[in-house]
């Protein structure tokens, strides 16, 4: 029972209610306590990573996937684009830039999964709110949030990296076009296997190879075996010393033929002091040698030819003196008849003496020529009888004299020993018999002319062609011909001073000569005689046109020698033909079997090539074509070609040495055919 005097006890409720308060209290002090410093750092941390985002110099975008919508972005965005950041948070990242352009962005962004790469790299341009643009270069990663997958993509402004690329570029342009145009052959190696690793054009051109076909090679794959060991053992020579090694003279074999070059090489370094590179600096003196070589021949014939003058002049004072007395003693009726026949032999070895003194002052020019204005062909007539006595009846002589008077001013009679002595040579070359023939002919020879062929000047010229079916001659003989005191003939059986006062003869008439010859295949010497300025105007055969004709068609050109054929690839080039190049007649059939015959209009082809002939070369390509057409270009007469039947039906033949312009003119004809 409740006493009144007791306190009033509380309300169970009412305590239930204040107890949950004061633990709801504790609790709450509690989690402050244990919680609320660690939220603090987090915060302080999001929002420091927050400002190193915002300050940083990248444009940083979160890129929902599928839309490509922008969800955020940093303040570096806003900065370089010029929008604010709730105008960006209107556009897609594609609305941005140029990634639409690029398939593999479109596909990271786009796909709802993941099925392809979630991570690259493009170069783009970011769009400005003035309009303008700039390049970037901007990283794309997928990732995943919760349950939605975004892109992170970030932009870093590459406009000056850009201007600096430009710029190398350009430098880079600049310092290959100065090597490139340099007049001289410049290559650089790489030190451990001496590959080749730039090449200039110059280079190009002496090589005869692309910068394809050259780059990554060695000396061994673009030399033969014994010039890449020379080669490779002057690197390293340079290489070993370290210093610039110079070589005077390097010959190279290249598709262009032999050519000598003046060679200095250097090892390049590296910041290290390492050697990285070799570099090659030479010049080709290849046109300069053969000059020293023409002047040293020259001035040795001159040499010689003034010693020569020198003794004949004495000697003709002491036969004089010989055949004087020598005829005093036969004059006198006293002599036995065997002293008399002994004078008679001194007479005759003086005779032969004094016909020898007098072809050794024809060598030295220093015979005295009385020139008399004539027509060739007469000379030609004139001594044609002489000399068919002279080859004997197994060799059949044969004159092709041109249809109009050749005026020019000659002696006479020094022109038939001209003839005489290259009709010698031919019967000698032939013992078993065969056909000399004798032709006249005129030309105008230009400036091209000289050029490419080295003789003579320019002007009209009369000229005599003797060719022969003879054994012919190799090279290093015919380079020799003309020099004094040379012959091929046994001991005994030749003075060797025929040919040098053929040349000789023709110098003093302020002429020249040439020689085409071909083992086993025959000789033609060519003699041009300068018009006489009295009759050059009406001699000559009409004048070709100024403008040469050209053409846009396809030719083959097929030539062994590597000058020759370089010549008319650039005369047929410069006159807008394409020219297709084989060295042989092998090539020529491959080329033209390989799916050039749609292409080719002409074949242009040297008669005699080592191997394959251009006759079986001809036949081979109407094997394949029966319509092809071919024109032949030789040093050989039409009869000394025709008696070898060298020639195929049907086709024609163009005589070297070619003038540009006769050439042009010939090529047009047959294309027009």
């Amino acid at each position: 029972m409740k006493k009144a005097s007791d306190p009033p006890q509380p309300d169970p409720q009412d305590a239930l209610a204040a107890l949950q308060q004061k633990l709801a209290g504790l609790g709450e002090s509690s989690m402050r306590k244990s919680y609320y410093p660690e939220l603090q750092e987090r915060l302080e941390e999001l929002e420091r990573f927050k400002a190193l985002l915002d300050h940083s110099n990248e444009s940083i975008f979160l890129i929902e996937v599928s839309t490509g919508r922008i969800v955020d972005l940093n303040d570096a965005a806003s900065r370089q684009t010029g929008w604010s950041r709730d105008e960006l948070l209107q556009q897609s990242l594609f609305d941005l830039s140029n990634l639409q352009q690029s398939p593999a962005a479109e596909a990271l962004v786009r796909s709802p999964e993941e099925t392809g790469s979630v991570r690259m790299l493009a170069v783009t341009e970011l769009h400005r709110k003035d309009g303008g643009r700039f390049p970037a270069e901007i990283t794309l990663n997928r990732m995943q949030f919760r349950e939605n997958s975004y892109v992170l993509a970030v932009a870093r402004d590459i406009t000056q990296r850009k201007a600096m690329e430009e710029a190398l570029r350009e430098s880079e342009e600049f310092l290959k076009n100065i090597v490139d145009h340099i007049p001289a052959v410049v290559f650089a190696k790489e030190v451990q296997g001496l590959r080749f690793v730039t090449i200039n054009k110059a280079c190009q051109e002496v090589f005869g190879l692309s910068r394809a076909e050259v780059l990554g090679r060695t000396n061994y794959d673009l030399f033969p075996k014994e010039q890449a060991e020379f080669f490779t053992k002057m690197d390293r020579e340079t290489l070993a010393k370290g210093e610039l090694v110079e070589v005077p003279e390097e010959t190279i074999t290249t598709a262009n033929g032999d050519r000598i070059l003046r060679v200095k090489k250097i090892p390049l370094f590296d910041n290290q002091g390492k050697e990285r590179f070799l570099l090659g600096i030479a010049e080709d003196i290849t046109e300069r040698k053969q000059l020293e070589e023409k002047l040293l021949q020259s001035q040795k014939m001159e040499a010689i030819g003034q010693l020569a003058g020198g003794v004949a002049h004495d000697f003709n004072n002491i036969l004089m003196v010989i055949l004087g007395y020598g005829s005093i003693l036969l004059n006198e009726g006293a002599l036995p008849a065997r002293q008399k026949e002994q004078v008679e032999q001194i007479m005759n070895a003086a005779d032969k003496a004094a016909k020898l003194t007098s072809d050794l002052l024809a060598f030295s020019r220093k015979q005295v020529i009385k020139p008399a204005t004539m027509n060739l062909n007469d000379i030609i007539l004139h001594v044609e009888k002489f000399l068919s006595r002279i080859i004997g009846e197994d060799v059949q002589l044969k004159a092709r004299l041109a249809p109009r008077e050749l005026q020019v001013d000659v002696d006479r009679g020094q022109i038939e020993q001209v003839l005489i002595n290259l009709a010698t040579n031919a019967r000698d070359a032939m013992p078993k018999g065969g056909l000399l023939t004798i032709e006249t002919s005129s030309l105008q020879i230009d400036e091209a002319f000289v050029q490419a062929n080295g003789i003579g000047a320019p002007g009209p010229y009369a000229v005599i062609s003797i060719s022969d079916t003879g054994v012919g001659m190799d090279e290093q003989t015919r380079r020799r011909i003309f020099e004094p005191f040379f012959t091929t003939k046994i001991v005994g059986k030749g003075t060797g001073l025929g040919m040098s006062i053929v040349y000789g003869i023709i110098q003093q008439h302020n002429g020249f000569v040439n020689v085409y010859s071909e083992p086993q295949l025959g000789t033609t010497f060519r003699i041009y005689l300068p018009f006489s300025e009295k009759s050059a105007d009406r001699a000559l055969e009409p004048q070709a046109p100024d403008t040469p004709p050209g053409g846009v068609e396809t030719i083959l050109v097929v030539e062994d020698e590597p000058d020759l054929r370089l010549l008319l690839q650039n005369i047929l080039s410069g006159a807008g033909y394409r020219v297709l190049l084989a060295e042989n007649g092998q090539v020529a059939v491959e080329q033209y079997a390989a799916g050039a015959r749609g292409e080719i209009a002409l074949v242009l082809m040297d008669m005699i090539m080592p191997g394959m002939s251009g006759k079986e070369a001809c036949h081979a390509i109407r094997a394949i074509e029966p319509a092809a057409k071919v024109l032949y270009t030789s040093g050989y007469t039409m009869d000394i070609i025709k008696s070898r039947d060298l020639l195929e039906e049907g086709t024609e033949l163009l005589m070297k040495p070619v003038r540009p312009l006769e050439l042009l003119k010939k090529v047009r004809e047959m294309l027009d055919r």
